[in-house]
């Protein structure tokens, strides 16, 4: 049997990152190779993504930790199931700390899969996250695959560091990427490359069942889901909340949505993530992955826009015919948003996946 390794973001207290490698590692497992994580975790990144800061100098960093005091057990409780689901649900290497024990890993594999998220922004804004080590920029010992990729924003910034990366991106077997804007960097260098799906996409409801916890709330609710827990955002929770007369859940943690009035259930690790998704009576977000885990679990949904809309998010609900779903908060109508055709719109999405699929199996038939 072919070992096959994926890196990626896998670890970061960021539901669509754990979810991504889980959806990744499980369709591949179906083609019958031995799929492991390489399980690489820099002590900067940690640092970075804890919910109470361990040195708070920065004033964002002293407000994290003012403003989450009063729910630290439940934050406490958020970083446990977090590492549950990384020990229970995803199969991983040993926990990696330098770039050189990453590189020794990888020579065990006859492939690497890199990707998805944004494992390809150098950008300041990315901060710790930032890493050449998914460019695999060391000397090439196995097969190298891109998996839906991501340069981000950064994608008009990567002419700067042309020298660094295209030598190492050259070294890529197969190459598919996230965006469209990836797809056209890449094309316009020389180098072949698809836009594929974001792996979470790939699976069918029933395939997530095996991880999903048990129902989180008693009785009926509405979730509100964003990372970018804005006026509009809430604007919308709250009208859902009159319109359907049921409590709203904010699963975020502050200072995101402070003084909202909404309430927040914060013990949520991926595996509740999914839970609170599936058992929802709606779902107000402006989250991609909100968007994408609604349709998966076939909810009533309204994608709140704000400004511009966001790219994946947008051509993901088009693709499926889901376009009314995407609204600014003056333009909603939940009567027709409670009558969705699931079963037109999973048809859409079955042919959707094909060419990603398609991409996975050829790279995977080379392998072996």
């Amino acid at each position: 049997m072919k070992k096959v390794g994926i890196l990626t973001y896998h670890n970061g207290f960021n539901y669509g990152a754990c979810l991504q490698a889980y959806a990744l590692q499980h369709v591949l497992e179906r083609y019958d190779v031995d799929c492991t994580i390489i399980n690489y975790e820099p002590i900067d990144f940690l640092a970075s993504r804890e919910m109470f800061s361990r040195r708070p100098f920065k004033l964002k960093e002293i407000v994290k930790v003012v403003t989450r005091t009063p729910y630290y057990k439940s934050l406490k409780n958020r970083e446990r199931l977090f590492r549950e689901y990384n020990d229970n649900c995803l199969k991983t290497t040993k926990l990696l700390r330098k770039r050189e024990e990453v590189i020794a890993e990888t020579a065990k594999y006859d492939a690497v899969f890199c990707g998805s998220d944004q494992i390809w922004n150098l950008g300041k804004k990315a901060g710790p996250a930032a890493n050449t080590i998914y460019f695999m920029d060391f000397p090439k010992e196995q097969k190298r695959i891109a998996y839906a990729a991501s340069f981000g924003s950064w994608v008009k910034e990567a002419d700067s560091r042309e020298e660094d990366i295209l030598p190492w991106l050259k070294q890529f077997d197969k190459i598919s990427v996230r965006e469209n804007s990836g797809v056209e960097y890449l094309q316009s260098k020389g180098i072949d490359c698809i836009q594929a799906l974001d792996p979470t996409v790939l699976l069918d409801a029933d395939e997530y069942n095996s991880i999903c916890a048990e129902p989180i709330i008693d009785g009926k609710y509405i979730l509100m889901f964003g990372w970018n827990v804005n006026a509009d955002l809430i604007s919308v929770a709250k009208a859902a909340a009159k319109k359907f007369n049921l409590p709203v859940y904010n699963i975020v943690p502050p200072p995101r949505g402070l003084m909202s009035g909404i309430k927040r259930e914060l013990a949520i690790g991926p595996c509740e993530f999914l839970s609170m998704v599936k058992n929802a009576s709606f779902i107000v977000t402006n989250s991609f992955h909100g968007t994408a885990f609604s349709t998966t679990f076939e909810k009533p949904f309204v994608s709140v826009v704000t400004g511009k809309a966001d790219v994946r998010m947008e051509s993901l609900l088009r693709q499926l015919g889901l376009s009314d779903c995407l609204l600014e908060k003056d333009d909603i109508d939940f009567d027709k948003l409670m009558d969705i055709d699931y079963s037109d719109v999973m048809e859409k999405k079955r042919l959707l996946r094909n060419d990603s699929l398609n991409f996975i199996e050829k790279a995977v038939k080379d392998i072996i």
